[in-house]
C-alpha cells in the first residue's frame, strides 16, 4: 500500500467490488457531513435515532422491499448444524467447496434503508400531530455494478415525517429546496430531477411509471466521477403505503409518510471530487458550511 498524506480522505478499495476503506480523514469528513445536516434540521423536533445494521425479516417483507427489491436485498444466514456435520463440512473451507450447505436462513436481513424501523416503530399508533424522526445507519444492497458511488456497503442519514397527505406533501417540498440549498452551500451543483426506484420483475416499468406520474420521488444528482453524475439525496413521499402496512393513522385516515435521504458516502465522493482529495484545502466557506464555524 502506497504512503498517503494523512489528510487525504479518499477511501481505498477493498477485493470486494462496493466497500470501500475508510481513512480517518473520510471518517472526519463523514461526521462533519452528518453534524451539518443535524444543524440544518435543528428548528425542526426531529426525534434521533441510531439504527443497527440489521432489521427484523419479518418487518422487511411486510414493508413490502422483498417484493419490491429481492435483487438488493441482502439476507443473513447462520449454521444450524451439529459439531458432527460442521466436522465433516469444515475441511471444505480450504478447498472453497460448499461448507455453507448447513446455513439457514435468519429472522435477520440487512438493513437496506435507514428508515424502515421508524414506520415499524408506529404500527398501530393514531397520531393526533406529525412525528418527525432523524436517522442514521450503515446500510447494505446489493449493487450488481462497481462503478464510483454504487457502495454495497454505505453510510445512510434520514429524516423521516409522518402524518396527514397535506403535512407530508408540504414538508417534502420544503426539505427539497433546503437539501439543494444545503448542497450547493458545499461548493456542489445538484440538479433535481423527477426519479423512480429500481423495482425488479414484469411489472417494474407500471410501478416506476406510476412513482413518475404521481411525483414520488426526486434525487439530487451530481458527479462523484469525470461524467458520472450519481444520486446523492432524494425526496420522497409514500403516501399512505406505510400507514396501510403498519396500521398507523392521522386525522382519522392512514397515516401517510415522507422522508428525505442524505447518502453520505456519496455526498463525500461528490465533495472530493469537486474540491480535491485534502477537506483541509478545501475553500474556507466549505470548511464553515461543513463545520458551523
Amino acid at each position: 500500500m502506497s504512503t498517503r498524506h494523512p489528510d487525504d480522505a479518499t477511501p481505498l478499495p477493498t477485493a470486494a467490488p462496493g466497500v470501500q476503506l475508510q481513512p480517518a480523514a473520510y471518517e472526519k469528513l463523514l461526521r462533519a457531513l452528518s453534524d451539518s445536516i443535524a444543524r440544518l434540521a435543528a428548528d425542526e423536533p426531529f426525534e434521533r435515532l441510531v439504527v443497527p445494521p440489521v432489521i427484523s425479516r419479518a418487518t422487511i417483507e411486510r414493508a413490502g422491499y422483498v417484493a419490491s427489491f429481492p435483487h438488493l436485498l441482502g439476507t443473513v444466514h447462520s449454521y444450524t448444524g451439529s459439531a458432527a456435520e460442521w466436522r465433516r463440512l469444515s475441511p471444505l473451507i480450504a478447498e472453497s467447496g460448499p461448507w455453507h450447505a448447513r446455513q439457514e436462513l435468519a429472522d435477520l436481513v440487512l438493513l437496506p434503508a435507514a428508515c424502515y424501523p421508524v414506520y415499524a416503530g408506529l404500527a398501530g399508533r393514531d397520531l393526533e400531530r406529525p412525528v418527525r424522526y432523524s436517522v442514521e445507519a450503515q446500510c447494505f444492497r446489493q449493487e450488481a455494478t462497481a462503478e464510483p458511488g454504487r457502495l454495497r456497503s454505505f453510510t445512510m442519514a434520514e429524516l423521516v415525517t409522518a402524518g396527514t397527505a397535506e403535512h407530508c406533501q408540504d414538508w417534502r417540498e420544503h426539505w427539497l429546496r433546503r437539501t439543494a440549498d444545503w448542497l450547493e452551500g458545499l461548493g456542489l451543483k445538484p440538479a433535481v430531477e423527477l426519479a423512480d426506484d429500481p423495482f425488479f420483475g414484469g411489472g417494474r416499468k407500471l410501478y416506476q411509471a406510476a412513482q413518475r406520474v404521481q411525483e414520488l420521488k426526486f434525487e439530487l444528482r451530481v458527479p462523484v466521477a469525470d461524467g458520472l453524475p450519481q444520486a446523492i439525496a432524494s425526496a420522497n413521499i409514500h403516501k399512505d403505503h406505510f400507514g396501510e402496512v403498519f396500521d398507523f393513522t392521522a386525522d382519522g385516515a392512514p397515516g401517510n409518510t415522507a422522508c428525505t435521504a442524505f447518502g453520505l458516502d456519496r455526498i463525500a465522493l461528490a465533495l472530493l471530487h469537486a474540491h480535491g482529495p485534502r477537506p483541509v484545502d478545501w475553500p474556507e466557506h466549505i470548511g464553515t458550511a461543513l463545520n458551523g464555524d
